[in-house]
């Protein structure tokens, strides 16, 4: 989870880039020579093994991971959109896990991108295609029923931006989806967990179902941490995948998780909504 702060550890190797979303930094990893931490505004934000893109250091990627191994068997195609790139883990760990995936990633930040190509090894490729731009602008110029994965990871601090927060945009969501697709969102929370579930009551308003898991401590006792979400228009068979393993998650129907909370629309954040994104799924 971001939010610890780092140290000057290693600082003769240490890269340091100023890019639209603050001062970024890349450290190695003392433990581990191919392991490069990432930070942004003094918070880990991403953890990359250049060697092997599978070691997934972060709990909650690995549980995003796991999420994705339960919905897809890793031998079959599969369509994926990433909203936000940061780092660029999870699309690194599914290019390599997922040879027949073909990966768009929506990145807002030039600097992000070219900071992961120069120093995190990544490289774009016809099946892992990087887009520099507004997340919901790019995805509402994608083709209804293209997608099999929307995988939301886009942050502004620790927060999901507000216009990628709102019902309008889960219609917008649900319409790239084709029939069993599903949208898997990455929020960060602390006590109440008040963004959190108003964010689980907007999935819900849009998608029948949502199931909300994270840590123990983050979906049971409300503790600072991760929030995940799996949307779609069925329901998702995560069962022991998620639940066991070295990484267990708790799971919990995203309206259960929501309690009181209301939902978010356009009008709150400022953006007047798109009448095509209103319709039903």
């Amino acid at each position: 989870m971001p939010g610890r702060k780092r140290g000057g550890r290693d600082r003769a190797s240490r890269v340091t880039v100023e890019t639209a979303a603050g001062v970024v930094e890349v450290l190695p990893d003392p433990a581990h020579a191919p392991g490069r931490m990432v930070l942004i505004g003094g918070l880990e934000s991403a953890y990359v093994d250049l060697r092997d893109p599978t070691n997934l250091r972060f709990d909650y990627v690995r549980r995003m991971a796991d999420a994705i191994d339960a919905l897809v068997p890793r031998g079959e195609p599969l369509d994926i959109v990433h909203l936000g790139g940061g780092g660029f883990t999870l699309p690194r760990h599914l290019a390599a896990t997922r040879p027949l995936a073909r990966q768009a990633v929506y990145e807002l930040d030039s600097g992000m991108v070219a900071l992961a190509r120069r120093h995190l090894r990544l490289r774009p490729s016809p099946a892992l295609r990087v887009q520099i731009g507004d997340a919901r602008a790019l995805l509402e110029r994608r083709a209804r029923a293209s997608a099999d994965l929307v995988v939301g990871d886009a942050f502004t601090g620790t927060d999901v931006p507000a216009h990628l927060s709102t019902v309008e945009f889960a219609h917008e969501i649900a319409r790239v989806l084709r029939p069993g697709g599903r949208y898997l969102l990455n929020t960060i929370d602390a006590p109440p967990l008040a963004n959190a579930r108003a964010i689980a009551a907007t999935l819900a308003t849009v998608f029948p179902h949502v199931a909300a898991f994270g840590g123990r401590e983050v979906i049971r006792r409300g503790r600072a941490g991760n929030v995940l979400f799996l949307a779609g228009d069925r329901p998702a068979p995560l069962g022991h995948r998620l639940t066991g393993g070295p990484h267990p998650s708790e799971l919990q129907d995203a309206r259960a998780f929501a309690t009181a909370a209301r939902p978010l629309y356009d009008v709150e954040t400022g953006r007047a909504p798109d009448p095509r994104a209103a319709g039903p799924l």
